[in-house]
């Protein structure tokens, strides 16, 4: 959603992903309705905006706006976002990633602890463990802005070639973190989700 127009007691919205069908404008309108403080609100389909006017005495401009932001989360009547699966699924496969490099680098570093060392269990799990990095993320946004591989690059440099299952686990730890925050992004979408049925 994005905030078009904004003055005190007014606002105009532009949803680039919901589609405007007969059920989700009827829902729309009937949550507006319901609102206390909507003073009147105008659908323009074809453009894909929402016109508010509210006022302001009885409601802010931050719970306008966390009323207007369920509705980017409706998909042609469904309470559940395609956004929301797709994220969810993606969020399983990575942690599944995650947990295999995990499993390969401790079982890795345990080796060289009790002073058997596999060079080709490192390999693999240092493979592993960049191709899961690597993997995470939005493909559209690109990925080298990511905390897990920028910090690849950064250990890879500073520790050097003899030393990449450290690189690997340093960036898997911050993959771990980032897998974090993913999971609480997706805790608040569906958070926002439930608020709206």
């Amino acid at each position: 959603m994005l905030i078009l127009h904004e003055i005190p007691g007014r606002i105009r919205v532009y949803y680039e992903t919901l589609v405007f069908s007969e059920k989700n404008r009827r829902r729309i309108q009937g949550n507006l309705a319901q609102k206390k403080g909507i003073l009147s609100f105008r659908v323009e389909p074809r453009i894909t905006t929402l016109t508010v006017r509210y006022d302001p005495a009885v409601l802010d401009l931050n719970e306008v706006v966390r009323t207007l932001l369920v509705f980017q989360l409706y998909n042609d009547g469904e309470h559940i976002s395609r956004t929301y699966v797709q994220g969810q699924k993606s969020f399983e496969r990575e942690v599944q990633r995650s947990a295999i490099s995990g499993i390969l680098l401790a079982a890795s570093f345990g080796l060289k602890l009790v002073g058997y060392p596999n060079v080709l269990l490192d390999t693999f799990a240092t493979v592993f463990t960049g191709y899961t990095i690597l993997s995470h993320g939005d493909r559209r946004k690109g990925r080298f802005h990511h905390p897990d591989v920028l910090t690849a690059f950064i250990t890879s440099f500073t520790l050097g070639p003899k030393k990449m299952t450290e690189v690997a686990l340093t960036s898997w730890v911050i993959n771990l973190l980032e897998l974090i925050n993913d999971y609480q992004k997706l805790n608040n979408h569906q958070a926002l989700l439930q608020k709206s049925i």
